[in-house]
């Protein structure tokens, strides 16, 4: 129907405002209610003409919400404040709830970076006023000649510049804003047959732009608030008996907000000065830990920046393992003090016995090592510093700009230390949470690969790779479970990794990849049938394996199994 100029579409939890044009424009008209929302379920949207292109297939795609969606073509963002949520604030209330989107800012034909920069303070102060928790802002696609056809790329010349300004902005607010978060349409647009001209959106480009928003909507409905720290109980289930000393498993996080970190630790004792896993804005990645197990059978995590968290159990340390737990402790931070930055392709000698509790004739360290202020992608290696493998085996991949952690079980040398080494600048760090005492029955080797694809068959989407890890590489036929380094090389597309007992098929992850970017972790698997581990690969991908030591026993490998998945709330 049409009121006043007004298009209002009426479905349950749904209504759409959209003006026809701005010169025909009417205030807000409220759709009824067939009842009753809360507010975790309300989405109010407000958008310039790409939004309101994909009305209908953003409500479609958020069917659990009442979705609100206002807008009206070539207004500033000022514009769409003051027309659309201001009068939605003093004529219809209820129309928002916990989460509010904009997509606004393609219309500034004369930019002027300050302006911007006070619109986006002002409207995300007015949606706060109206109630909205979560605030999501659109970013805008970066048009790029090569995915347009030549009219489109002649008609937007005057002004597509300045798209990556306007988004620069949008990613320096999200330090003015805890409660804002990006749906990245730039990266997701950033390819051919997503438009009619180059900015509005066609069929195909309609359902990715309403995707990539829900995935956020969602995401934002239930991640963790920065600095919070969750408990997880891991003793007493899925075969981890009440009286664990530690058990291992792999945190990972997903569409942060911004950059932060993640620290595991035994619940009931104040948190340490360390991390385990650094992630960027916006990066899904994960580590592999050895977490003692604290007060009533729980560890807990605590996260700096809003984000979600995920913990898979892979096994645990019995109350008789030989596995010694120490409070977590930074051993090196070549930071301290504005140290420069660790040159390239040079060893450096970290002591790991002898400090934080660990004795001086440990047979094994249990450390983190963090790579941090590489401003060129790379990788770290680490090992005794007295048997450097012949051939370099990375530890951690990294990428340029971001911080990237890994876990491993590493032998000292005769002197007590280990050496990390990477092949391009960058600031290293080391934290001890752990070793086993002289005589336990752990191995801890060089580096030895295991498994290439590279050199055989790339591994196909949805396959397992076998890889035998008991009488190989000189591994005990006893061994409990094989410490391994397992990553992923140039996979086809995003995707995930997951190791475990051949025979024992989980729906946990080892490692999660992105298209066309190494990515490793460590972790500790208990060898399942023929004495082999599994690699499954979501998608095509070639997959390395390092096997860097060998837990004989005192340790006992299960099937991994979810413990914690923030996005289930």
């Amino acid at each position: 129907m049409v009121v006043a100029g007004a298009i209002v579409v009426f479905a349950p939890w749904v209504s759409v405002s959209v003006s026809a044009s701005a010169s025909a424009a009417a205030a807000p008209t409220a759709a009824p209610r067939p009842e009753a929302v809360p507010a975790d379920h309300r989405v109010y949207m407000v958008s310039d003409s790409v939004g309101l292109g994909a009305a209908g297939v953003i409500q479609r795609t958020l069917p659990e919400y009442q979705v609100t969606l206002d807008g009206t073509p070539a207004l500033f963002v000022e514009q769409l404040e003051s027309k659309w949520v201001r009068q939605r604030m003093a004529t219809a209330p209820d129309v928002f709830g916990d989460i509010a989107v904009v997509a606004g800012g393609y219309n500034y034909p004369y930019w002027d970076p300050a302006r911007f920069d006070r619109s986006v303070d002002s409207i995300i102060a007015a949606l706060e006023q109206a109630g909205a928790k979560h605030i999501i802002w659109v970013t805008l696609r970066e048009v790029k000649e090569q995915f347009v056809t030549p009219s489109a790329w002649r008609a937007v010349q005057p002004y597509y510049w300045y798209f990556p300004t306007v988004n620069e902005h949008l990613r320096a607010a999200l330090g003015r804003h805890a409660d804002l978060s990006l749906a990245d349409w730039a990266a997701a647009a950033d390819q051919p047959g997503l438009t009619y001209d180059a900015i509005h959106l066609n069929q195909t480009g309609a359902a990715l732009y309403s995707a990539t928003i829900a995935a956020v909507v969602r995401n934002v409905a239930t991640q963790l608030d920065a600095g919070s720290t969750t408990q997880v109980q891991v003793a007493g289930l899925r075969g981890v008996p009440a009286d664990a000393k530690a058990v291992a498993v792999n945190l990972t996080v997903t569409a942060p907000a911004a950059p932060g970190f993640v620290t595991a630790y035994a619940c009931g004792v104040d948190r340490p000065a360390t991390s385990n896993l650094n992630f960027a804005g916006g990066q899904t990645v994960a580590v592999s830990a050895i977490v003692n197990v604290g007060a009533d059978g729980k560890v807990c995590v605590f996260n700096s920046q809003r984000t979600q968290v995920i913990v898979d159990v892979q096994g645990y340390f019995g109350a008789t393992s030989s596995y010694r737990t120490i409070a977590p402790t930074r051993v090196v931070d070549t930071r301290a003090a504005g140290g420069p930055i660790h040159p390239a392709v040079t060893a450096l000698v970290v002591p790991v016995v002898g400090v934080a509790g660990v004795p001086v004739d440990a047979a094994a360290v249990a450390v983190n090592v963090t790579i941090v202020d590489n401003s060129i992608a790379g990788y770290a290696t680490a090992a005794p510093c007295d048997d450097p493998p012949a051939v370099p085996i990375a530890l951690v991949n990294f990428i340029a700009g971001t911080a990237t952690p890994n876990f491993a079980i590493v032998k000292p040398a005769a002197d007590g230390t280990i050496c990390v080494t990477t092949n391009t600048p960058a600031s290293v760090i080391v934290d001890v949470f752990g070793y086993f005492p002289a005589g336990a029955p752990v191995t801890a080797t060089t580096p030895t690969r295991l498994a290439d694809t590279r050199a055989t068959q790339r591994l196909a989407a949805g396959t397992d790779l076998v890889v035998p890890v008991v009488g190989v590489a000189g591994a005990p036929s006893a061994a409990a479970a094989a410490v391994l380094n397992i990553t992923s090389a140039s996979p086809a597309d995003a995707g995930f990794v997951v190791a475990y007992p051949c025979g024992a098929p989980t729906d946990a992850s080892t490692l999660n990849v992105v298209k066309d970017r190494a990515v490793s972790n460590t972790t500790i698997v208990a060898p399942g049938a023929g004495g082999a581990v599994c690699i499954h690969a979501s998608t095509e991908m070639d997959v390395l394996v390092d096997v860097t030591g060998w837990i004989l026993d005192g340790f006992t490998g299960l099937t991994p199994w979810r413990a914690f998945d923030s996005r289930a709330r």
